[in-house]
């Protein structure tokens, strides 16, 4: 059971994003992508939920091509996805942002709705007593009847991370969720992501708080200008050349 990659190619007109990347996400693991600004991350990313198209490779949700699929049928084969920037709208509740993300694991159709019937009520009643757990677990109880655009980035992120859990993935891709997190939050994060593998959620990870990737990840894939530098542990990354020269040397602010 795995989320897999292969040989993926996403051109923009004459430039290259990612060229021929592959990897592979197993249920229950932790896998970071990390790379300067610029390297292909979340255009990697992009690819795997079908908001951008790919050129050549394929997509695969255990053993599964969802390569052609759209992005709703990604969402349902078992993908959930957060993004740099939460999309939300400001005027909108904790609650409601949260509760979108089980939409797409109830079946319930307009009319059965309409009538209040008993599948209906039973669908409600099991996202509400999800709702409560995810929202104790990330520290968003008290926060439930707040507008999201009253909150600072930082909790407004968590509630992105909420969102993508409550659509139950079998993978769950984060696109930088640390990023703006206080220390408090960020701790927060960590127990999230750590108890989602323990559920068997694959989890693929995009961060640039490389500490927090040390501490989480199984194994890490570097990118640069859209291809492979290297992969491994975190501590091979840390002390991996080609690494340490793109980071820290005459390619560190490559675009």
């Amino acid at each position: 059971m795995s989320l897999q990659t292969e040989g993926i190619v996403v051109r923009f007109g004459g430039v290259t994003a990612v060229d021929n990347i592959a990897l592979t996400v197993e249920r229950g693991q932790i896998i970071s992508v990390i790379g300067p600004n610029g390297s292909g991350k979340s255009t990697l990313f992009n690819a795997i939920t079908g908001l951008v198209p790919t050129q050549q490779g394929t997509v695969k949700i255990d053993g599964t091509d969802i390569s052609t699929a759209g992005t709703t049928a990604r969402v349902r084969a078992g993908l959930a996805r957060t993004f740099q920037t939460p999309r939300f709208d400001p005027q909108i509740t904790v609650r409601t942002a949260i509760t979108c993300g089980f939409y797409s694991t109830m079946n319930a159709r307009l009319l059965p709705s309409m009538l209040r019937a008993p599948t209906t009520q039973r669908d409600e009643a099991r996202a509400e007593a999800a709702y409560e757990r995810i929202v104790e677990s990330m520290g968003l109880t008290d926060l439930s009847d707040t507008l999201l655009g009253e909150l600072p980035m930082g909790q407004v992120r968590l509630v992105e991370v909420a969102r993508a859990i409550a659509s139950q993935p079998g993978y769950l891709l984060l696109d930088e969720p640390a990023a703006g997190l206080s220390a408090a939050e960020q701790k927060i994060l960590s127990k999230t992501i750590r108890d989602m593998a323990a559920e068997n959620i694959g989890v693929l990870l995009v961060e640039h708080n490389f500490e927090l990737v040390k501490n989480l990840a199984d194994n890490v894939t570097v990118l640069n200008r859209g291809q492979l530098l290297a992969r491994g542990t975190s501590s091979e990354i840390a002390q991996h050349p080609d690494v340490i020269n793109v980071y820290l040397g005459g390619e560190a602010n490559a675009a």
